[in-house]
C-alpha cells in the first residue's frame, strides 16, 4: 500500500514539474509491465535530451528489476538509464538528432535474461503538433 502511494505521489511530482506542454510517449506494454516516457526539454529538440521512463506493473506497482538502455538514433550507442531507487523510474540523457522524424528506442532487459526493444516515435513523427 505504501509503495502504491509513493508511486502515485512521485508520478504527480514528475508531471507537475514537466509543465503544461510535457511530451509523453506511450504507453507500451511488455511482460506485464507498462512503459511511459517523458522528455526534458519538452517539446523534444535537437541535442541532448533527458528521457524519463516510468515502468509500472499491475497499474500501480513500480516496475523494478529492469535494466533499461536508450538511444534516439540507430547509429548511436545504447546508454544505460539510471534507476531512481525502487520507484520504477529510469532516466538518461541521450542525443536527439532528428526531433521531427525520430523515435526513442528503449531496450528493456529483465534481470532473469528476457529482453525486448520498444520504440516510441516522437510526437512530430506521429503527426502531432
Amino acid at each position: 500500500m505504501m509503495r502504491t502511494i509513493l508511486l502515485l505521489v512521485l508520478s504527480g511530482f514528475l508531471l507537475a514539474c514537466a509543465g503544461d506542454d510535457a511530451v509523453l510517449l506511450g504507453p507500451q506494454e511488455w511482460d506485464e509491465a507498462r512503459f511511459i516516457v517523458e522528455s526534458r526539454p519538452s517539446p523534444i529538440r535537437r541535442g541532448m535530451t533527458e528521457f524519463i521512463v516510468i515502468a509500472t506493473r499491475d497499474k500501480s506497482s513500480p516496475g523494478v528489476g529492469f535494466v533499461i538502455s536508450l538511444r534516439a538514433s540507430e547509429d548511436r550507442d545504447w546508454r544505460q538509464a539510471i534507476q531512481d531507487g525502487y520507484t520504477g523510474v529510469y532516466r538518461r540523457a541521450v542525443w536527439v538528432e532528428d526531433p521531427l522524424k525520430g523515435r526513442l528506442a528503449v531496450h528493456v532487459k529483465k534481470k532473469g535474461g528476457t529482453e525486448t526493444t520498444l520504440y516510441f516515435p516522437f510526437p512530430a513523427a506521429r503527426g502531432e503538433n
